[in-house]
């Protein structure tokens, strides 16, 4: 589901807040995000729901990434809906597929998590992975778009 939301909404729900923007941290998630990825592709033939949860993870680091790059970050209640929204606000309908399937893989995880009886199929935990180099990928490229003048390693 694609959220509707803006950044003043966000800020006004009290789901975010400003802080300075910090180009260390941002080139340290994403950097971490593309480790996720490898240790994602790492794990998919011995154990799905693990190669799922760390692609998640990626898109998830890559999420707070882009938000500490336009200098917010999210309050402490529902952190991971936040990141998912705030997402949706800045990349917008171009994005929308893939934040749709960002939402979807955020509460499969929570069910993962909550409900250990729910499995995770091979080609579930490849689709996560896939959708979350496209989107790692993104955010990425999205970055050093923003900021041309900054030397982000990632």
């Amino acid at each position: 589901m694609i959220y509707r939301d803006s950044k003043e909404n966000l800020l006004k729900e009290g789901v975010i807040k400003k802080c300075p923007v910090d180009y260390k941290a941002i080139a340290n998630l994403i950097k971490r995000s593309y480790i996720d990825l490898k240790t994602a592709k790492r794990n998919i033939g011995d154990d799905h729901e693990c190669a799922y949860n760390y692609a998640y993870n990626a898109m998830l680091r890559s999420g707070l990434a882009l938000m500490f790059s336009e200098g917010f970050r999210p309050e402490i209640k529902d952190k991971h809906l936040t990141i998912v929204r705030f997402a949706s606000a800045v990349l917008g309908d171009e994005f929308k597929r893939l934040i749709n399937d960002y939402d979807f893989m955020r509460k499969k995880r929570n069910r993962f998590i909550y409900e250990p009886d729910i499995p995770c199929s091979i080609k579930e935990a490849k689709d996560a992975i896939k959708t979350s180099e496209e989107f790692v990928d993104r955010i990425s490229k999205l970055i050093k778009q923003k900021n041309p003048q900054r030397q982000f390693q990632f």
